[in-house]
This record gives structure tokens, C-alpha cells and sequence, in this order.
């Protein structure tokens, strides 16, 4: 702690960027220390069920003194209560958003005490960084996203464009890993800036949650995937699926910008499973139906 101050880091970055699979990774190995992650919904962080000790209501305790706190309405009110007790955490991560600005989160963190000045963490993925940054619709907010960050995670890029990467914003200071954290400046944000809303609609994006009942054909919901419109930006959840054999496999789905992933997972790790988060743009009035 500095000054007594709890240690904060907002893991920011566009959709699909790898957020979660950042946080899943340390709090699978968080090497003794005691955090705490603030998410919008425990489905999107997918935690093993063997870390597990306890779910009571908006709070999942882990086997490894590690906690998950779910944000509700408001980032401040959560923040505030998981300082507030007994045995405070060591360190408090915050997945933001994909279409916030993180910067603006650090800002109103400021309002809590007890925490030292957030910093801002952002994990670009470099299957789609240049196709974001040129973007009309999002580039301006990718761009800033990245050159407001203190520190970077740089995820799925070659070396070709880890060099085009550098030379356009001329980051040299990056991370792999939130053990490991290098700063390229002093933590960002100004204080009286509001936090925008998180979920919902908001800013252009519409957030969606879909619901369906198990199972669902494999052959279907592949073909659902590819026949995605422009202005799907992610998708995520896992599902019930059913292969041509009649065998039942449960999926985590990863969807980002035309590209998905299906990950077979065990049923007992899959939180909310049947339910899947589909975020697209409102300005383009995407319509997407469900697998049939």
C-alpha cells in the first residue's frame, strides 16, 4: 500500500480486447495477494468453480483470499463499501467497460479515500487495433482509450504489427502480466468528471442480454456466428450446445467484430449458463435474432 492507500488498477480496453482473460489469469495465480475485482456480472469473468469458496448474493469469495464484487449501479457506492470493511483488500481491480473511458472511472475513484490514485491499465488486441483506429464510428474512442492509459497490455499481436503498433502511439512501456505492471507516467484523470453508465445503452451501444433454453444445436449456433451483420461489436456467455452425434458440450463463446471462438468448458464453470451479452451499436440498428 502507499501511504496506507489500497492499490487500484481499472483494466480497460475495446471489446474483446482480453480483459477478462487478463483478471482470470491472476486471480488463478494471484501470488498472495489479497484483491478484490469489481465487474459488471460475474458471468463475464467466468471464474473456475474450484476457486470458488462461497457465492453470497453480489459477492463470490475465492478459495485464494481473492473476492468479486459486482458493481450494481454504481462503481463509487461498490468501491466505497469494499474499503469499508474489516479487512480491507491488498488491491482492487475494476474490468471497465469496452466503451468507456477509463480515465473518467480513475477520476471519480478519487472520492474514495481510502484508495491511492487509480491506475489505468489497457489491453489492446492485435488481431484488430488498425481496423478500430480507422473506424469512424469507434476510432476516436479506441485511440483515446490507448493514449490515456498508464500502462499496456498488448494481447495476440505479431510482430509486424507489434512495430506498426509502436510507432503510431509510441508506447514502449508494456505489460503481460498485473504482477508485473510498468508505468509510462503518473496515474490519469482529473477530479469532477462523471462516470458514464456502463450497461444499457449508452453512447451509441446497445447492450443485450439473450436468453436461451439448452440445447442448442452446434451446426446453428456456428452458423449464427458467421452470419453476424456489421455493427455486432461482442458477444460473450456460454451455452448448452449439441453436436451432430447427440453429445452435449457446454461452450464458452467469445465473439468479437466477425471474429469467435468456442471453448468447451465444464458445466459447473459455466456462470449463467444459457444467457449470452451481445453489444452492438444503436446507430446502425443491428438486428441479430437467435440461433435456430
Amino acid at each position: 500500500m502507499i501511504d496506507g492507500l489500497i492499490p487500484t488498477v481499472i483494466v480497460g480496453g475495446y471489446l474483446g480486447a482480453g480483459k477478462t482473460t487478463l483478471i482470470n489469469a491472476f486471480l488463478r495465480d494471484p501470488k498472495g495477494v489479497r484483491a478484490t475485482v469489481l465487474v459488471n456480472d460475474f458471468g463475464a469473468i467466468n471464474i473456475d468453480a474450484e476457486l470458488i469458496r462461497n457465492n453470497n448474493g453480489d459477492t463470490i469469495a475465492l478459495t485464494n483470499g481473492c473476492a468479486c464484487c459486482s458493481i450494481g449501479d454504481s462503481l463509487l457506492e461498490a468501491a466505497q463499501a469494499v474499503t469499508s470493511i474489516a479487512a480491507p483488500p491488498d488491491l482492487i481491480l475494476i474490468e471497465a467497460s469496452g466503451i468507456s473511458h477509463p480515465t473518467r472511472m480513475a477520476a471519480m475513484l478519487m472520492g474514495v479515500s481510502a484508495l491511492a490514485p487509480a491506475i489505468c491499465l489497457t489491453v489492446v488486441n492485435g488481431q484488430r487495433w488498425s481496423e478500430n483506429l480507422r473506424d469512424k464510428y469507434i476510432g476516436r474512442l479506441y485511440s483515446a482509450q490507448i493514449e490515456a492509459a498508464d500502462a499496456l497490455c498488448l494481447n495476440r499481436f505479431d510482430p509486424a504489427s507489434l512495430l506498426d503498433f509502436e510507432e503510431t502511439f509510441g508506447h514502449s512501456q508494456c505489460v503481460t502480466s498485473i504482477g508485473s505492471i510498468s508505468f509510462k507516467r503518473g496515474a490519469a484523470g482529473k477530479s469532477g468528471i462523471k462516470q458514464e453508465t456502463m450497461l444499457g445503452t449508452t453512447g451509441g451501444y446497445r447492450s443485450t442480454t439473450l436468453f436461451l433454453s439448452p440445447p442448442t444445436p452446434l451446426e446453428s449456433l456456428v452458423n449464427w456466428l458467421k452470419r453476424m451483420p456489421d455493427g455486432v461489436e461482442r458477444i460473450k456467455g456460454s451455452l448448452l450446445v449439441e453436436t451432430s452425434e447427440g453429445k452435449l458440450i457446454a461452450k464458452q463463446i467469445d465473439y468479437t467484430q466477425g471474429l469467435f471462438e468456442l471453448t468447451p468448458v465444464k458445466q459447473e464453470d459455466a456462470i449463467n449458463l444459457g444467457m449470452l451479452i451481445v453489444i452492438t451499436r444503436n446507430c446502425l440498428g443491428v438486428t441479430i435474432g437467435k440461433p435456430e
